[in-house]
């Protein structure tokens, strides 16, 4: 991603500085305080509470295009069964639920990497596979939920802030839950 820094004619000044997008940073673990912010957390599950079968159903459309891409790739089409598509549904679920409360412990970041995100990437059993689109689908709910929070304009951003900073923190945690899982069946 570029952004403009001059619209200057001269041939010394620089007419493009490149930018790279900020993904989000795994947390590192373990954790030196597990609780999230109340009023951020109140104000995450406020917003995000009315909007979870939306974001239900754009998590598991995310999963399935991908899956699709990959298949298409390979070679190897074949529809979704809708078994599939319900434990993607629990799954996806289950993870709005956690990620909307603030759920950082030990017993969560298991859930997440070695059951919800391999059930939503399609991986099964294999962690390492699941890393790399596991990560996506972080990024894509850290901006859905993100748009959640930021949906309509307001005098003051605070609490706003405040559930951004729950969301993010809790997604980088799951993020490092992740990529531990992933090191350790490595091995």
């Amino acid at each position: 991603m570029t952004k403009s820094t001059a619209l200057a004619k001269d041939a010394t000044a620089p007419l493009r500085e490149v930018r790279a997008f900020l993904y989000l940073e795994p947390a590192r673990l373990p954790l030196k305080d597990e609780t999230p912010d109340a009023i951020g957390s109140e104000f995450l599950a406020n917003v995000v509470l009315p909007a979870i079968p939306y974001l239900v159903r754009s998590l598991v459309d995310y999963t399935i295009a991908l899956q699709n891409r990959r298949a298409l790739e390979v070679g190897h089409v074949q529809p979704i069964q809708l078994s599939v598509l319900n434990r993607r549904r629990r799954a996806a679920r289950s993870w709005l639920l956690a990620i909307m409360a603030g759920k950082r412990d030990g017993a969560v970041r298991h859930a997440v990497a070695s059951q919800w995100i391999p059930t939503l990437t399609g991986t099964g059993p294999e962690f390492a596979r699941a890393a790399v689109p596991g990560r996506r689908l972080i990024e894509f709910v850290r901006g859905a939920l993100t748009a959640c929070v930021f949906d309509e304009p307001s005098e003051n951003l605070l609490s706003h802030a405040k559930a951004l900073h729950v969301l993010e923190s809790t997604l980088a945690v799951h993020l490092a839950g992740l990529q531990q899982i992933v090191r350790a069946t490595v091995k």
